[in-house]
């Protein structure tokens, strides 16, 4: 059984717990023990899965009980929460604070042998979506694989690109709510609404997949002339809409590269 220790209970860890938790492969082979950070949210996974969580006292205990540590406390208490602890030589590290690299967190847990930095999210409480690691590594990739797909990146720098790029998980959320609810306003009952949405944008994410040679512009285009797609089009390019994501992701990656 491997031993897991989480420093910092919060919607990322819970949705890893759960992730683990509740695969084929997890079943009986993790147990982890949670720092008391987060109170509510770490009696939540004890009360769920009594078998797999122990909440610790202290995070002390939950660094000592563990082979492998997730840190997964807010960027910004990073040093203050983490430097206090001791680590061991055998230890394995495992962090998804975006703001910090890993030569950063290796100052803070020496003597640990291993650090990787990760990007999962809250979807691999349901062992979909995309897991971003830096760098490679066969061990962390045999084991998150059950939990998503494990994106490895070159250059730790890429890893900050792929953390921005998750900022605009809740714009995408509010575009979703802000159609559905025009629906809603034109007559549609809600329930309908947002199920045609929800499948639409997961049919328009599989094509864009599977787009050739990645051209996703091209998918844009693919349009009858004069058609509804290329009026809504038009609208929205008349406007600069665009230009606003690309803004909001370009003042995300100021704060992330003001504290790389």
């Amino acid at each position: 059984m491997i031993r897991i220790g989480i420093i910092g209970t919060g919607t990322i860890s819970t949705a890893l717990v759960t992730g683990f938790l509740t695969c084929e492969e997890g079943t009986g082979n993790y147990h982890f023990y949670l720092s008391p950070r987060n109170t509510a949210k770490a009696a939540a996974l004890k009360e769920r899965f009594p078998d797999g969580v122990t909440v610790c006292e202290n995070n002390q205990e939950a660094v000592d009980a563990s082979e492998w540590v997730f840190l997964t406390v807010l960027p910004r208490q990073g040093e203050e929460v983490i430097s206090p602890l001791s680590f061991r030589e055998d230890q394995k590290i495992l962090t998804i604070m975006s703001d910090h690299p890993v030569e950063r967190v290796q100052e803070w847990t020496a003597p640990a042998s291993k650090i990787v930095r990760m990007v999962p999210l809250p979807f691999a409480a349901l062992h979909i979506g995309p897991i971003a690691i830096y760098p490679e590594d066969s061990e962390i990739r045999q084991m998150f694989t059950p939990l998503g797909e494990i994106i490895s990146v070159q250059e730790q720098g890429q890893l900050s690109i792929i953390s921005g790029l998750t900022a605009i998980m809740s714009a995408y959320y509010h575009l979703i709510y802000d159609v559905t609810d025009w629906g809603c306003e034109q007559g549609l009952p809600a329930e309908a609404s947002l199920k045609y949405m929800t499948a639409f944008f997961e049919a328009l994410s599989h094509k864009a997949a599977l787009a050739p040679d990645g051209d996703v512009k091209a998918l844009a285009y693919e349009m009858t002339p004069g058609g509804l797609n290329e009026m809504a089009l038009k609208n929205l390019l008349g406007h600069d809409a665009f230009r606003l994501w690309r803004d909001a992701l370009d003042e995300v990656m100021a704060r992330l590269n003001a504290h790389a």
